[in-house]
């Protein structure tokens, strides 16, 4: 077959040659750009955009994540005053017999606990931090029976 072939380009004149040469040339581009070139361009813009819409999905994603993990429990805003008011009610709720100290300033509070169960104290402290309530330090000492008594001195968070 092209054995064939070469037997008519030969008997083709200089300038017939030329003709057919420069028109196998312009074949041969236009399958390229049209076969080739084209398809894989379009193959890479279809990448890109659904790489540009994962990412962009990944991002809502990540954001809401993270505004999910910033989502603070709502705080109850208490005033300096009313500290005394509020450890004094939420520990008879409680069930812990508090003895207030009287030398306090505004907006803090130091108080005494003859006995309590460990674990019933740290789960009121949390409740009271989540009150807008500071606990600023907090001493444990073994009593009897498993108990606990303590000194602690709270405060108001600064808003």
């Amino acid at each position: 077959m092209t054995g064939s072939i070469r037997i008519w380009f030969a008997a083709l004149t200089r300038r017939e040659q030329w003709l057919v040469a420069m028109g196998a040339l312009l074949a041969a581009s236009v399958i390229a750009v049209y076969a080739i070139i084209l398809p894989t361009l379009a193959a890479i813009d279809r990448a890109q955009s659904e790489h540009d819409t994962a990412v962009e999905r990944r991002g809502r994603i990540v954001a809401t994540v993270e505004a999910a993990r910033s989502v603070e429990s709502p705080r109850k805003a208490t005033q300096a005053a009313d500290i005394n008011l509020l450890i004094m009610q939420s520990a008879a709720e409680k069930g812990f017999d508090v003895v207030k100290s009287p030398n306090a300033t505004p907006g803090q509070i130091s108080i005494r606990i003859d006995q309590a169960r460990a674990p019933a104290l740290l789960s009121w402290l949390t409740e009271i931090e989540n009150q807008n309530v500071v606990v600023r330090s907090v001493t444990l000492r073994s009593g009897a029976n498993g108990t606990v008594a303590v000194d602690a001195q709270l405060q108001t968070r600064a808003q």
